[in-house]
């Protein structure tokens, strides 16, 4: 269980998951500002867990998705199955109990462990880099505030040290699970790569979720973030007739 938010001034209560990377987490940021969260570090199995994380904190703290107000879920970068399940999971709640999703992308949660270091972040900016697999890194920049200065990207390493420098980005705390990976490439630019979880916090975001400013009730639900195609290509047509033939 997670701090209370300082201050919740009755705030919304908020059911959040995260199965973009490596972990599935599920979190409740509840009316009077505490938050219970549920992770488990886990490279396959989103599938199954999610639900039976969602069914686990909502039954141990008493609470039903009628007494929910908000929704919260990661859309990507991350891998294809996780992010489509998230967002599955939360967009059938959404119908059956019409509720507001709020979204965000992977890399900015992965910079609200940041925010909350004691004493700030020492007015650094964020490079959030993700390992994603085939020599690129799914990655962003954002200033000592924790605002995007760039979009969400894919880029080979080189390719993102250039940009780092373009930016004009300087003594920049490093985070995500392709930390290590940039950092053997930066020659120009002084960093720090931070030891925190290089997954998303369900917890964290419903904790940002509860903060937010109400959506519109026209709003549309989020949409999956992909920055590549998927690494797993469907079969074709041709294939699948060479297999009905033989």
């Amino acid at each position: 269980m997670l701090a209370p938010l300082p201050n919740p001034q009755h705030c919304p209560s908020v059911l959040a998951c995260d199965t973009s990377q490596q972990a599935c987490s599920v979190a409740l940021a509840l009316s009077d500002g505490t938050i219970i969260e549920r992770l488990e570090e886990t490279g396959r199995g989103h599938t199954e867990k999610l639900p039976l994380m969602i069914a686990d904190i909502l039954t141990s703290s008493g609470v039903s998705l009628n007494d929910i107000a908000r929704l919260g879920v990661t859309i990507g970068p991350g891998t294809f199955a996780g992010v489509r399940l998230g967002l599955a999971a939360m967009r059938a709640i959404r119908i059956s109990h019409r509720l507001p999703i709020y979204s965000i992308t992977t890399t900015h949660a992965l910079t609200l462990p940041v925010q909350k270091m004691p004493g700030g972040n020492g007015g650094r900016q964020s490079i959030v880099a993700i390992d994603a697999r085939r020599g690129e890194l799914y990655c962003q920049i954002f200033d000592a505030q924790g605002i995007p200065i760039t979009d969400a990207m894919s880029h080979t390493p080189e390719a993102l040290v250039e940009i780092i420098e373009e930016q004009g980005v300087t003594r920049p705390n490093i985070i995500g699970s392709g930390a290590e990976i940039i950092a053997t490439q930066m020659r120009r630019v002084e960093f720090t790569c931070l030891e925190i979880p290089p997954w998303p916090q369900a917890g964290l975001i419903a904790d940002w979720v509860a903060r937010q400013e109400a959506l519109e009730e026209s709003t549309p639900p989020p949409e999956p973030l992909y920055l590549r195609p998927p690494d797993a290509a469907l079969p074709s047509a041709s294939s699948y007739l060479t297999r009905q033939e033989g």
